[in-house]
């Protein structure tokens, strides 16, 4: 090889070598996996495809470059295997998959490209390499994106994104390896596009046919991106979503095998509501109408769409959808459609703001009451519990509007902090300015004061808040304490106990108790302090009545960890006549329980008012469990005459209340009633997190009532569908 080829050999190893050494210090990205092979597959077309250049017109040969520019992997690929000295590489055989089906394939790309436009004597060919290059690191994900229902985007330059970023999971999807072919089959065209060039004249009518066999098979590719799954279309998902219902701006897509129709029906009147309420909120006159898939399956979802868990909605098309599970459309569908509602506050095309900060900060500050701490107490205890509070707040925040210093830092933090201040902002200032920032306009001339003097204020006002909860405290450590993907030792991987556990789940979703056991026994023989998977399983057996398989569990397990592993305990006891031992467990249990979970300190009350009773505790556990029958259960076997602890019978009146809140044949003006009597007594007894989550719940289900007279009945509050 000469000399200059040697050395520029060298300075591509150099290239190779300084950015796995950069990777590194990044736990998500030095080691082998799909965002460090996606990164060594952008630098590897450009690198190999500038060398390759020269090397051509030094009179190099095609399968001479080729070799050594896929032999020059093997120094990413070590480097970054290394790391496991130091680092887990939880899931180093996937990784290694991703990493054998993205820098390969993008360095046989750019070396043939390279020989194409060599051989075809094209004037300026590294400027057009590089051109076509980032052309098609950006066009292809502008299309993809912008035009398709989807959150994957596969490129022929750095391999693709297989999903979003909160994604524990990544979603490994046969259009991936379709993709891949593609590429294969793009650089085989180079190569013959090279051959006819480099061939006489006389002779080049016999490439033809070879060239136009390919140019076809290409084509046939694109036409069918969508089977191949490269592409989504929302036809394909509104086929595999067959059911629909439309009310209001709101259509509803799901799955008639996984939903009802009434409950369909009732989650559509939900979403109509959410929507209302918000577009009003906002002074919003005419909302865009807004299309809501709901997918039963985080399996399917991840195969259609290449989400699994993460709610989105998808602001920048034409028609903006929103993506979630059946499980969690409770608890997101309020914040997604707040994305939608501001889409037009957002930039031209894209729909939201440049402050990702803002983005989600909006949506947080717009969701209804959970009964939990607000974001504003959260962020209260948040700024006690900081060294420097006023300092280390602003600063946090101002960090949190941009996009970088959103998302590397932990999710609770970013969304709970950025939620209190722009809640804060709605509710001094009004919409008018926040929907200036929210398009890109300075703080300064929308709020006629810069950030953070905004942010100062937004402290102050934090330190004036008359009542934080005291059990807020427990909640902020525990939720900000979450380390994000960019800390995790292992992310985007998911432990087999974790798996059988969310196997376990879903089958519970489709009423096959035997098989969910049968999974969580594997995921608790894979690893027996999995608590999630614990609290299930000794639930599960609760139910059956077999509270000795429970306690002899537990006996074995630091149940002082986990409350509801103690009150599984407790019920187990009760269930085995143990009664003084339970009631003990019980009462401690009910002091130590959050004051603002009124529906755990309730079911707490209701087992100690039948705890001398075997038969109607099991009775008391099964209704609990089963929110739907709650308006038609009776409590004939529990004695309510015996005695509570001082206090207890109080709680035990307004989580009934709460529990039954709509059921029966209650008229829209019975519900408001009762709503307002339970609002007052709860913030009596100073639990005004479950107060204003009662009193919201009180407004939409009149609203309910008002507009669909027709469901018998709305039971409960407390029922999540």
């Amino acid at each position: 090889m000469p000399r200059g080829q040697r050395a520029g050999i060298g300075r591509c190893g150099f290239i190779y070598g300084g950015m796995s050494l950069a990777l590194w210090p990044v736990p998500l990205l030095g080691m082998v996996h799909a965002a460090s092979a996606a990164l060594i597959a952008l630098g590897a077309f450009f690198v190999a495809g500038g060398w390759a250049w020269r090397f051509f017109q030094q009179g190099g040969r095609l399968r001479d470059a080729l070799r050594m520019q896929l032999l020059l992997l093997l120094i990413p690929w070590a480097l970054l295997t290394l790391t496991v000295l130091w680092r887990p590489n939880c899931d180093y055989l996937r990784g290694m998959l991703f990493f054998l089906l993205f820098p390969p394939g993008s360095v046989v790309l750019a070396v043939t490209l390279a020989n194409a436009l060599e051989s075809a004597g094209v004037q300026h060919g590294r400027r057009w390499f590089a051109l076509i290059g980032l052309g098609t690191c950006v066009l292809p994900v502008a299309y993809d994106l912008l035009l398709h229902p989807q959150l994957y985007t596969y490129n022929h330059v750095f391999g693709g994104i297989l999903g979003p970023l909160y994604d524990e999971d990544l979603a490994l999807r046969p259009g991936l390896l379709s993709f891949r072919a593609l590429t294969l089959l793009w650089a085989f065209w180079f190569g013959l596009v090279a051959c006819f060039h480099r061939t006489p004249r006389l002779l080049q009518a016999g490439w033809w046919p070879a060239l136009w066999s390919i140019t076809a098979l290409l084509g046939t590719f694109y036409l069918l991106a969508v089977p191949l799954g490269m592409n989504t279309s929302t036809t394909g998902l509104a086929q595999v979503l067959s059911g629909r219902i439309t009310r209001g701006s709101v259509t509803l897509h799901y799955d008639p095998r996984r939903m009802t129709q009434e409950e369909a029906m009732l989650r559509a009147y939900r979403a109509a509501y959410d929507y209302e309420r918000l577009a009003r909120r906002l002074g919003i006159a005419r909302p865009d109408p807004v299309r809501i898939f709901v997918f039963g399956d985080p399996v399917q979802r991840a195969q259609l769409t290449g989400a699994r868990y993460t709610s989105v909605a998808l602001v920048w098309l034409a028609s903006p959808q929103i993506h979630l599970l059946q499980g969690r459309f409770e608890q997101s569908i309020a914040h997604e459609l707040a994305h939608v509602l501001v889409r037009k506050w957002g930039l031209p095309l894209l729909g939201f703001s440049p402050r990702i900060g803002l983005v989600e900060g909006l949506a947080v500050a717009l969701e209804p009451p959970d009964g939990q701490p607000t974001p504003h107490e959260q962020a209260a205890v948040a700024g006690l519990l900081a060294r420097n509070r006023t300092d280390s707040l602003t600063a946090q925040v101002a960090q949190l509007l941009n996009p970088w210093g959103f998302w590397t830092s932990r999710s609770a933090v970013a969304y709970t902090l950025t939620g209190s201040f722009v809640r804060y902002l709605l509710d001094r200032f009004g919409a008018a300015p926040l929907r200036r920032v929210y398009g890109g306009t300075s703080f300064q001339s929308a709020y006629g004061q810069p950030v953070d003097s905004l942010v100062r204020e937004w402290v102050r006002f934090l330190r004036r808040i008359p009542y934080v909860d005291r059990a807020t405290l427990a909640v902020v450590r525990e939720r900000f304490h979450v380390p994000s993907l960019f800390e995790r030792r292992c992310p985007h991987y998911v432990p087999p106990h974790e798996r059988a556990y969310e196997a376990a789940q879903r089958m519970l979703e489709q009423g096959d108790t035997l098989q969910a056991e049968a999974l969580l026994d594997e995921a608790l023989r894979r690893n027996s302090a999995f608590i999630p998977a614990l609290v299930r399983w000794t639930q599960l057996r609760l139910l059956r009545g077999d509270a000795a398989s429970v306690r002899e569990r537990l006996a074995g397990a630091d149940t002082l960890q986990d409350r509801r592993l103690q009150l599984h305990l407790a019920d187990a006891l009760a269930l085995m006549g143990k009664v003084e031992a339970a009631r003990v467990l019980y009462r401690r249990l009910y002091l130590q329980w959050p004051s603002y979970d009124l529906n755990g300190r309730g079911g707490i009350v209701l087992r100690y008012a039948a705890v001398g009773r075997p038969g109607a505790l099991l009775h008391v556990l099964r209704w609990l469990e089963n929110p739907r029958e709650r308006c038609k259960s009776p409590f004939e076997d529990v004695s309510w005459d015996q005695t509570l602890p001082p206090g207890w019978a109080r709680t035990l009146r307004q989580a009934m209340q709460w529990w039954t809140l709509g059921c029966g044949e209650a008229s829209a003006s019975e519900i408001l009633a009762g709503g307002r009597a339970l609002v007052e007594s709860l913030r009596q007894v100073g639990a005004f997190s479950a107060a204003a989550c009662v009193q919201e719940t009180t407004l939409w289900l009149t609203w309910l009532r008002n507009v669909f007279p027709e469901y018998r009945s709305v039971c409960c509050a407390y029922c999540s569908w």
